[in-house]
């Protein structure tokens, strides 16, 4: 697989995860690693505490928040003084989060701008915890059955149509080796698939532990033996995880080690070992 056309048969790309997978990291690491390979590159974080990203000249990043898309679809309507003048009472962004979904729908709608304006060519949202995906991407069809017509209406059917094509946009699940996120990733995507229509990319499986060598423990004393046990019993239950999560998902799995630095360092070493699974892809 070559990194130019796994970035590239989508233009947009919703990273999502159980909380503590890593989601944003890895997020981050595939916007640097589309960006590397020459890729321009919009990288949408939907928090302002986003992690540290390394330099690129062919990478963007931004932060979208309700209001400031709810003042970025007025400014369009024309109405750009009105919004300024909300946005400085702080009145846009109670707006923004008032009705059930609608600050879901602000954001699918500017992310739909920076799609249908070609601001990059492929644009990675570090999207939802897994639990709240659902919602993410359910959220426009809730509002069109509540309000069919007029501007929630017609932004809802324009971001149901962008979700649902996959040569527009994909999904990309992280999880851990661990029981618990494999399960309820597991859950997420078959609802995401069967439920919504969306298309899924390979999975990140996130901090995976390094091998354990099969080891004669007699010779080793007490502090190394229990330390070896240990080991071996983290990497039983890592495999039974990752063969869960084949039998659940029947997916593709992008598997990448744990690291122990943070922010852009983190960054830079996802970044290089998930550009090299990615090629490993057939």
């Amino acid at each position: 697989m070559e990194l130019h056309h796994f970035f590239t048969t989508q233009r947009v790309l919703i990273v999502a995860g159980k909380g503590g997978v890593g989601k944003s990291a890895v997020a981050a690491a595939l916007a640097l690693a589309s960006a590397r390979s020459g890729v321009r590159t919009l990288l949408v974080s939907l928090h302002t505490e986003s992690i540290e990203v390394p330099a690129n000249e062919h990478l963007e990043h931004v932060t979208v928040t309700p209001g400031g898309a709810l003042s970025d679809f007025l400014a369009s309507k024309g109405m750009g003084l009105l919004s300024r003048q909300l946005a400085r009472s702080g009145i846009v962004e109670l707006v923004a989060t008032t009705a059930p979904g609608l600050d879901d729908l602000l954001v699918l709608g500017r992310i739909k701008a920076y799609e249908k304006d070609k601001r990059a060519e492929v644009i990675i949202v570090d999207g939802p915890a897994a639990g709240h995906a659902i919602d993410f991407v359910r959220a426009p069809a809730q509002l069109k059955r509540a309000i069919p017509s007029g501007p929630i209406g017609q932004q809802s059917d324009e971001v149901i149509t962008m979700l649902t094509d996959p040569s527009r946009c994909k999904l990309l699940m992280v999880t851990t080796a661990a029981m618990t996120p494999v399960m309820e990733s597991s859950e997420v995507i078959h609802e995401l698939q069967h439920t919504l229509g969306m298309t899924l990319l390979p999975i990140v499986v996130n901090k995976c532990e390094r091998d354990v060598p099969d080891l004669s423990i007699d010779s080793l004393d007490a502090p190394l033996r229990d330390a070896y046990n240990y080991a071996s019993t983290r990497m039983h239950a890592q495999h039974t995880a990752l063969a869960t999560l084949n039998d659940l998902t029947q997916s593709e799995q992008l598997r990448v080690h744990r690291y122990v630095t943070e922010g852009a360092d983190l960054v830079e070493s996802l970044a290089s070992e998930l550009a090299t699974r990615i090629q490993e892809l057939p």
